[in-house]
């Protein structure tokens, strides 16, 4: 897995994807082409903007399809062993303030490819980033109590031994009011000795 420069048409189809998964975001309402196009310009393009954008890619299985024409399932599909690279995500380090050295996560998967499986890496890379490149000292994420994929920050919590917040009546959906978790992950947890063998293309 790496980080790679954010294209136009990465960012079309990080928002199919994000429209798809709107009970994770604080904008719980479906973005059009246009506005997507409208953050792509002024954002992911902006070198003074307080955001960073990348997309991940990784290594994925081909699929094959398989013709057995004697068959009552004539065809077969299964994972090959041989893989190809391709987008599954986009992450962001968001409303960035340098003079305090923060930031805050931004990371959309396709869901195919789910958070507990692909995140704990495409973090990795977003946190090298933030981190090491950018020199910040906190990174931080609103978690809504929604959100499917709560375990997943459970086990990140863990891992950088995160301070904590709780928030109620942050994120109304759906016709409900749900709460929230502030994670904050600080420099000093994150492990130094870690090393990303692929290192990141930032857009700038």
């Amino acid at each position: 897995m790496k980080l790679k420069s954010l294209s136009l048409p990465d960012a079309e189809q990080v928002r199919q994807w994000r429209n798809e998964q709107l009970d994770m975001l604080r904008t719980s309402f479906p973005l059009t082409q246009e506005q997507q196009e409208q953050f792509y310009r002024e954002v992911v393009c902006n070198r003074q903007a307080n955001a960073k954008f990348w997309g991940i890619v990784c290594n994925v299985p081909n699929i094959v399809n398989m013709y057995h024409a004697e068959s009552d399932k004539p065809y077969e599909t299964f994972e090959s062993n041989t893989t190809h690279k391709e987008l599954i995500g986009m992450c962001g380090l968001e409303n960035i303030s340098w003079e305090n050295r923060n930031a805050e996560i931004s990371m959309v998967l396709n869901p195919e490819y789910p958070l507990d499986k692909y995140g704990e890496e495409a973090l990795g890379l977003l946190l090298h980033e933030g981190f090491m490149n950018l020199n910040l000292e906190n990174i931080f994420a609103e978690v809504y109590a929604c959100n499917p994929n709560m375990e997943f920050w459970t086990d990140v919590i863990n891992k950088y031994k995160c301070i904590t917040a709780f928030l109620p009546y942050r994120k109304y959906y759906n016709g409900q009011w749900y709460s929230s978790t502030y994670i904050n992950i600080n420099k000093g947890a994150y492990p130094y000795e870690h090393t990303v063998s692929q290192p990141a293309h930032s857009p700038d």
